[in-house]
Order: C-alpha cells, then sequence, then structure tokens
C-alpha cells in the first residue's frame, strides 16, 4: 500500500467503496491485486482522494463520470473470461509453483504428482471460469455439488488447510490475471475487469463456503456417528464402564455394571466408587483406580468383591485417566467379572492336585509290592505271594475305577451313559464292589441273601465301592453296609462309618463334583470329590436316589435307594428275616 500524499486524511474503506460505487469485498480485491492504492490507516484500509479520483477518471468516459453507472450494460466480460480462459494452463503451473511454497513437502513430489496437480489445477481455473459466467446467479444445485465435494474430501481425510488454499490460489491468480490483461489491453478491459470483479468475488466466495460447509458438516456428522456407535457399544457391553471424578464419584455407569456390582443405576449415580466395590479381603484397596500413575501404566487391578446382596465376585479392572484439555478431570474404568473363569481354573487346579493324590496311594502300593516280589519271589511263601498278589490287584482295580469314574461323570454331564439295568442280587453286587475297595477287612456286610434289585450291576458295584472308599477314607472303621427302611417298590441300604460325620458347611457341595482340600487326613473335605458325585449320578440315572444323614452313633450315614424288579412281590423285609 502506498503512503497517502500530503495532510490530506485518507477516506476509510466504506467511504472509498461508496465514491467508487463498488462493493467494499471489490475495493479490497481491488487493493490485493494492485489494481487501487491504498495505505494502512488506524481502523484499516485509508484511500487518497487523489487515487481515488484517478480510479473513476480511468473508468470515465473522456473524464465525465464512473462507467460502473453510466456503460454498465455496454461492458461485456467475456472477451476477458475467454482470454483467461487461454492461459487455464500457465495459471495451473503458476498454481503449483505458489503452493509448494506454502507446502515445502510439494517440492520433493515426483514429476508424474506435479503433473496430476497442474493437470487437476487446469481443470479446477476451467470450472471456475466457467462459474464466473454465471455471475452471482450461482444456482443452488452448484453449491450443493460443492458441499458434496468438501464431505468427500473429509471423508477421505484430506486437509480442509489444504483444500482452502488451493481455492484461495486459485481466486487469486484468476484476479493477478484478469488486472494484467486489463492492464495490457486497455481502458474498455479496465471497464470489463471491474465488472468481473464485482460479480464474481461474491460468487467465488460462497463457492469456498460451500465447500467448507461440506466438508465440516460431513465431518460433524462422522463425529456424531461415531459417538453414537460408541454409546451404543457401551451401553451393550457385557463389560462394566463407568466415570469418576477427581473425588471418586460416579458420574457414569452403564446397566453391566449395575448388574455385576447387583445395583441399579439410580444406587449408583454420585455413588462413590468406593461404596459401591467392597474388596473381600480388609487389605484391598481400590485407591490404584484414582491414581493417574497406576492409569498411565495400563495396568489391571483384580478384586475379590461382595455384591450388595453378599454374593461374592471376582472383578478385573482397567481403568484410565480422563482429561480435558490437558487438565485431569478424572478416571474411567472397565470392569470384567471373571468369576467363572477364576473358579474353573481354581477347580482345575485342585482337581489336578486331588487325582493326583488318588492316583499316589494306590500307585505306591502297588510299586511297593511289586518290589517287594521282584527281590523277594523265591524267598516268599505262596500264601504271602497270593496276599501281595491280592493287594496289587485290588490297588489296580482302585486306579481302573477312578479312571472310570472319570469317564463316565464325562458321560453324565453329556447324557451318553448306556446303562444295562436288569435283576440282580444285592449282596453279590456289594460283595463284588468290595473287591476294589483300600482295606476290605474294615467292612462289615448284613445283607441277608435273595435279595433282588433292579440295576446295572457294574454300575452299582462303582456306587458302593465308593461310598464305602469315602467311608474308609474319610471316616473310620468298621463301615457298615446293611439293609435298611423298606418301602414299596424300592429296597434301601444304608452305608455308615464311625468317623465324626460330615461337617455341616461341606453339606450343601457334599456331592458335588470337587470338595477343597483340608489340613486334617479325616477331613471329609479331601478327596477329589467325584465318588460321591458320581453316585448320584448313576443312582439317579437307575431310577434311584442316594441322600447323606448323621448317624445315631456320631459317623456318617448314607442311604442308597435301589428299585426292585416289578415281578417282585415279596416284601423285602421278609428276606431279612430268612
Amino acid at each position: 500500500m502506498s503512503e497517502i500524499r500530503g495532510n490530506t486524511p485518507g477516506l476509510d474503506l466504506a467511504s472509498a467503496a461508496s465514491y467508487v460505487s463498488l462493493s467494499e469485498a471489490a475495493v479490497e480485491d481491488m487493493v490485493e491485486s494492485g489494481y487501487l492504492s491504498a495505505t494502512h490507516g488506524a481502523t484499516g484500509p485509508e484511500f487518497a482522494i487523489a487515487d481515488l479520483k484517478a480510479f473513476v477518471a480511468r473508468n470515465a468516459d473522456n473524464g465525465s463520470g464512473n462507467l460502473l453507472m453510466d456503460e454498465m450494460d455496454s461492458a461485456d466480460p467475456q472477451a476477458l473470461l475467454a482470454a483467461l480462459d487461454g492461459r487455464s494452463e500457465e495459471m495451473a503451473r503458476r498454481a503449483f509453483e505458489i503452493f509448494a511454497s506454502v507446502f515445502p513437502e510439494a517440492q520433493t513430489w515426483a514429476l508424474n504428482e506435479q503433473a496430476r496437480f497442474v493437470d487437476q489445477a487446469k481443470n479446477r481455473f476451467e470450472a471456475i471460469l466457467a462459474v464466473t459466467g454465471q455471475g452471482s446467479a450461482v444456482d443452488e444445485a452448484l453449491v450443493g455439488d460443492l458441499q458434496d465435494v468438501g464431505a468427500a474430501a473429509a471423508s477421505a481425510g484430506s486437509p480442509l488447510p489444504q483444500l482452502l488454499v488451493i481455492l484461495r490460489i486459485s481466486r487469486d491468480l484468476v484476479v493477478q490475471t484478469a488486472v494484467e490483461l486489463a492492464e495490457y489491453r486497455g481502458r474498455h478491459w479496465g471497464l470489463a475487469l471491474s465488472l468481473l470483479l464485482t460479480r464474481v468475488l461474491p460468487a467465488m466466495d460462497r463457492l469456498t463456503d460451500a465447500l467448507a460447509q461440506g466438508y465440516w458438516a460431513a465431518l460433524a456428522g462422522r463425529d456424531e456417528e461415531l459417538r453414537d456407535r460408541y454409546e451404543h457399544v457401551v451401553e451393550t457391553s457385557s463389560d462394566g464402564v463407568y466415570e469418576v471424578d477427581l473425588d471418586g464419584r460416579l458420574q457414569y455407569a452403564n446397566p453391566s455394571l449395575g448388574i455385576i456390582l447387583g445395583r441399579s443405576l439410580d444406587e449408583l449415580e454420585g455413588a462413590a466408587l468406593s461404596d459401591v466395590i467392597l474388596p473381600l479381603d480388609p487389605a484391598a484397596t481400590i485407591e490404584p483406580l484414582m491414581s493417574e500413575q497406576w492409569s498411565a501404566g495400563g495396568q489391571i487391578l483384580e478384586l475379590t468383591v461382595a455384591r450388595s446382596d453378599g454374593v461374592r465376585r471376582v472383578l478385573e479392572i482397567r481403568t484410565t485417566s480422563r482429561y480435558r484439555f490437558e487438565e485431569l478431570v478424572g478416571y474411567q474404568g472397565v470392569v470384567t467379572d471373571i468369576t467363572s473363569t477364576h473358579d474353573l481354573e481354581a477347580d482345575r487346579s485342585e482337581f489336578l492336585a486331588l487325582v493326583t493324590r488318588d492316583l499316589r496311594l494306590p500307585l505306591a502300593t502297588l510299586l511297593a509290592q511289586g518290589a517287594n516280589l521282584e527281590v523277594h519271589a523265591h524267598e516268599l511263601p505262596a500264601d504271602q505271594v497270593a496276599r501281595i498278589g491280592g493287594a496289587i490287584r485290588r490297588q489296580a482295580e482302585r486306579i481302573s475305577r477312578l479312571a472310570d469314574d472319570l469317564a463316565d461323570v464325562t458321560r453324565l454331564d453329556s447324557s451318553l451313559l448306556l446303562l444295562n439295568c436288569r435283576p440282580v442280587e444285592l449282596s453279590q453286587v456289594v460283595i463284588a464292589a468290595l473287591g476294589s475297595v483300600g482295606r476290605p477287612a474294615d467292612v462289615q456286610v448284613r445283607l441277608p441273601g435273595g435279595v433282588e434289585v433292579l440295576a446295572d450291576p457294574r454300575r452299582l458295584e462303582q456306587v458302593v465301592a465308593n461310598v464305602v472308599d469315602n467311608g474308609l477314607e474319610h471316616g473310620r472303621a468298621p463301615v457298615v453296609v446293611e439293609l435298611g427302611r423298606a418301602s414299596t417298590g424300592v429296597v434301601e441300604v444304608t452305608i455308615t462309618d464311625h468317623g465324626s460325620g460330615v461337617p455341616a458347611a461341606l453339606l450343601p457341595t457334599l456331592f458335588a463334583g470337587l470338595r477343597s482340600r483340608a489340613a486334617d487326613h479325616h477331613d471329609r473335605s479331601r478327596g477329589t470329590g467325584l465318588g460321591l458325585s458320581l453316585a448320584r449320578g448313576l443312582m439317579e440315572a437307575m431310577g434311584g436316589r442316594i441322600s447323606y444323614e448323621p448317624s445315631p452313633e456320631g459317623g456318617a450315614r448314607f442311604r442308597l435307594v435301589v428299585p426292585v424288579p416289578n415281578r417282585r412281590s415279596r416284601d423285602p423285609a421278609a428276606s431279612r428275616s430268612r
């Protein structure tokens, strides 16, 4: 901008625009293109009266007036547009040079990339000139098309600043080239330039605005879609999700968190995190969940907690810090209920340990007796060899029965167990079962002969052997097998030991698949528990049942209720008196 000459004060932008009968935007473009001089003032550009008069004179007929008012209808900018169209390729090359000065990385582009930019710029200039021919009459369809272009650019990840820079470069090059052509061709083209700038620049600005609007609208729509998707995922997640402020109070909780903690969302809203996540271990704390250092490390906190209804749950909690404008405002966490996984892994380890223990004793007996025979077979009398052979057979049968128990439990769980139920004599089944127990001499059988039951003999042997073994292992000798109370259509067998009985705490899970170990060898919580679990499954599969009750003498008593054959009409009690 030039300095204002003399002491004559300059006109501001609005006054200058009024003086030359142009819009303020058109005057600003005239200044930018070098077609009109101005200087920096306190409140904006200022124009010397002399410069404005000269401008009017240059655009007047013999200096008598402003052609923009007197000859508007006679001026036709189409010739100038045609000349500009002929210089589209030149403007495109200049556009790349300017773009590369703004974005230096463009200077490293390959030649084919530069050629593609120039070709696209040439097409853009031709489109701009085509739009310019419409002047301010840019229809809504074109605006909509440009909004779509902006939206497509946003979807493709193109940065908006680069798009706007390219449009600005294109707009300025059109104006600059038009000014150069007008100055070269003379006064009449100066009038065409004035008309061109007055009508084109607002239209170009509108098109730029349309492109930007489409771009930002697409970004806003995409953000809205992502937010909706995120909210849907959080709301329907099977994991609990929460947000707390710096005081540890819940600002948000999804429905799954309420289910995991056994609380309603109304109870969770505004509650302190320490009041709803209650570790069972008094030494445990949830303080790490509200530690910026802990959250930054991406660590996981595992807690065993009690729900509001007293149910035990094992939770895995991941927490991260939440920031707003780089300021810490709280924490957010994801809570996963791993109770089933945790307990399953504990049961698996327990199962392996207990099965190993149950196998160790018979295997140790087999090894000892086998070594005894190997070393002293020629010295031992026949009756002792027979006893050793019997011990080896019984221990082998115990191992075989344990393997059968494992297989049968699996078959029971999958309903694949096959039974062959038929009338069998009860006493014979019990005697056969004692052949595989650990200490058959400690078992007393008080069963009369001739009592028939309807059962699969092999499976009933398993049941009797498992229950007797349980009494020998966890109770005290002798273990007594005898007929119990008689009922119509069934025979009842009781198996009683003389130990301390089953602890009350163990009763709810007595027939479960696994039970925890205890230090006392005579504690019934030792052992795999598969024997009693399998016994219940087999009895129910054969149409019978098994139950437990304390013995009047203080030991444990198991009752086996077994169906009798339909053809049998004799009262089982009569068999006892025979």
